[in-house]
């Protein structure tokens, strides 16, 4: 793994074929990037290639050459990727050509705002065309991301200027802000092979946290689990690999035609694929012609190249030099993060056209031409963390689990919870359990909930409240977070509890006065014959007693029912119970007969009230007797 480098940061080549660019490497790095038998051969640079630089502050510096040729510009966009800064390479003697214009135009599509423009072979021509040169690429550079951008003239040649090369370049990354490790890393591979010794390896420029040698990784999008055998930056091994570096990582449990450009490796769970995307796109004002609805492109997303079908959310055309909200759908999966940047080309004839911003990696297919849809993307677009957060959490019913909603918005957990926090403290999210909700989701299932309470009640005014299970069922809440919800709602002062059934605070169980009148009468019935009570029939029919008022004073305690048919008022079932635990503590054992003539009743109705004792487990059945249970 030695020809494999990094560096702190990620700096790549830019320009037309045959403008100097491997020689300027080369003359910087001692270090011939052009690795392929077919480039030495041919004298052109075909793929990527790779060279690392110390510059006089002590920075190193990974660099990443890219084909200047046009039948090899997605190998260029493979490369460009991660790049901290770029030396746009321009030949002196013949000035900007059409890849200079074309490549300028991905610098700036992708936003590279650091950057130096490198005129080579000034030994080839005199210092007015040198003048005259450096007067034509201002005009190129303005209203550009590198309108500001030094022009340094070398010799790749003599040596002239690369000296001040190495210190301007120097000076601009010391400008530029450091590849942050948000404890989500990921590698976008450039390169796999086979090396004799060590297996598979794979390249690419490492970005969003460290990875280190021995822990799991996945290959998405199709997220095969491998593990890492060793580590280099900087041309040897590390235990750990920073962000910002050229990184080659040596891979155990696949071979190398497992892996390949456009894969790329990420903490397990950490990223997964999409096929659709939400972004702001901005048509090349030298396009030529506009992007239509339903048009297919290439889209170049890292160092991935996929189909895509674009579906403008606007309008039905967008004009060159013009920037539109827009929807892709693509060919294959693309494993990508909100805020990524992406090159857009027309096929046939192949040509870079537009390019734009991921706003949303994972997003529901969206109506086109919807002022509500339009809005939300435009918020999220410019959201901060915290309006991020509201956004994506309120996409879902319930919410979001913290991890999901750390993942939607590139956080590392820990700092989703403190951004979480705040709002909570502001009122604007919830959390049940694991989850997040925002306020506005969390009022409309309150007021499911209330519904569901509210037509229960009405359908059963003298039921204590809704069993636990069925309200769950009814409103919909999820399992995992029905304990945690029921809890706020009580804590809200939305519901109370009542034994195993739930109701709304406001509900208020009662009998009427003709309903008391009606019961009265049923218990003063059931009192004068305590253990001979009437049918349940015909005390119900008698006094006129509904099915719900019954299971009222079953639920009450205010009777005891023991079959279908039979019931007790509460002031007989507690004598009877007495007596019969009475006898059982004398005579430790109870007969049928026994019980009938201590109670002065029937078998009729003695025989049911036993069992009923042996299922509330007072008694237990040994042949034809109770026992008293311990």
């Amino acid at each position: 793994m030695t020809d494999l480098v990094g560096g702190s940061f990620v700096v790549g080549t830019a320009g037309h074929i045959d403008h100097g660019k491997s020689a300027l490497v080369k003359a910087l790095t001692n270090i011939d990037p052009d690795r392929l038998e077919e480039e030495k051969r041919r004298g052109m640079t075909i793929d990527l290639g790779f060279a690392y630089l110390q510059l006089p502050s002590g920075r190193r510096v990974g660099i990443v050459d890219v084909p200047g040729h046009q039948r090899f510009l997605k190998n260029m966009l493979a490369g460009v990727h991660g790049m901290d800064a770029v030396l746009l390479v321009v030949a002196a003697d013949e000035g900007p050509m059409p890849q200079t214009r074309e490549h300028l135009a991905i610098i700036d599509l992708l936003e590279i705002d650091h950057g130096l423009v490198v005129l080579t072979k000034i030994d080839l021509v005199s210092d007015d065309w040198l003048a005259l040169v450096r007067e034509e690429l201002a005009g190129l550079l303005r209203g550009t991301s590198l309108s500001r951008a030094p022009i340094i003239a070398v010799s790749s040649t003599t040596g002239e200027g690369l000296d001040q090369l190495r210190a301007a370049l120097d000076a601009e990354l010391a400008e530029a802000t450091p590849r942050p490790d948000v404890g989500r890393p990921r590698l976008p591979v450039d390169r796999s092979f086979a090396m004799s010794g060590f297996g598979t390896v794979v390249t690419g420029t490492l970005v969003g946290g460290a990875l280190r040698q021995g822990t799991e990784v996945a290959v998405l999008p199709a997220g095969r689990r491998v593990r890492i055998r060793g580590l280099q930056q900087h041309n040897r091994s590390v235990d750990e690999a920073r962000p910002g570096s050229r990184t080659a990582v040596n891979l155990s449990g696949l071979t190398h035609s497992d892996v390949r450009r456009g894969h790329v490796l990420a903490v397990p769970g950490m990223l997964a694929a999409s096929r659709r995307l939400d972004a702001r796109l901005v048509v090349l004002a030298d396009a030529g012609q506009p992007l239509h609805h339903r048009q297919q492109l290439v889209m170049y997303h890292e160092t991935a190249e996929v189909m895509v079908e674009l579906s403008l959310l606007e309008a039905e055309e967008l004009q060159p030099g013009k920037a539109a909200l827009a929807q892709l759908f693509a060919a294959g999966p693309v494993v990508a993060m909100d805020g990524d940047r992406f090159i857009l080309r027309v096929p046939s004839p192949p040509a870079t056209v537009a390019g734009g911003v991921i706003i949303d990696r994972a997003p529901r297919r969206h109506r086109r031409k919807d002022p509500a849809v339009l809005h939300d993307l435009a918020l999220r677009e410019h959201a901060d963390p915290a309006t991020a957060a509201v956004l994506e959490a309120g996409k879902h019913p319930w919410g979001l689990p913290e991890a999901a909603l750390a993942d939607r918005l590139a956080l590392p957990v820990v700092k989703l919870n403190e951004v979480m926090g705040m709002l909570a403290e502001r009122g604007a999210v919830r959390r049940l359990a694991h989850s997040w909700l925002t306020r506005d989701r969390w009022e409309t299932q309150v007021a499911r909930v209330t519904g569901v309470l509210r037509a229960y009640h009405l359908a059963h005014p003298l039921r204590r409240g809704i069993p636990r299970e069925e309200l769950r069922s009814r409103s919909g809440i999820p399992a995992d977070l029905y304990g945690a919800a029921l809890t706020a709602l009580i804590e809200d002062g939305v519901v109370t509890e009542r034994g195993a059934e739930v109701a709304a605070i406001e509900h208020q169980q009662g009998l009427s006065p003709e309903q008391e009148a009606a019961v009265g009468a049923l218990i003063a019935n059931l009192e004068q014959q305590p253990f001979n009570p009437p049918s349940l029939t015909d005390l119900m029919h008698g006094h006129q007693v509904t099915p719900a008022l019954l299971e009222y004073l079953v639920a009450e305690g205010r009777v005891v029912r023991v079959n279908e048919d039979t019931v007790f008022a509460r002031s007989a079932y507690d004598a009877a119970l007495a007596r019969l635990r009475t006898h059982l503590t004398e005579h430790r054992s109870l007969t049928v007969a026994a019980a009938r003539d201590l109670l002065g009743s029937s078998r009729r109705y003695v025989l049911p009230l036993l069992e009923w004792l042996d299922a509330q487990k007072i008694t237990r059945r040994v042949g034809d007797d109770r026992i008293l249970r311990a």
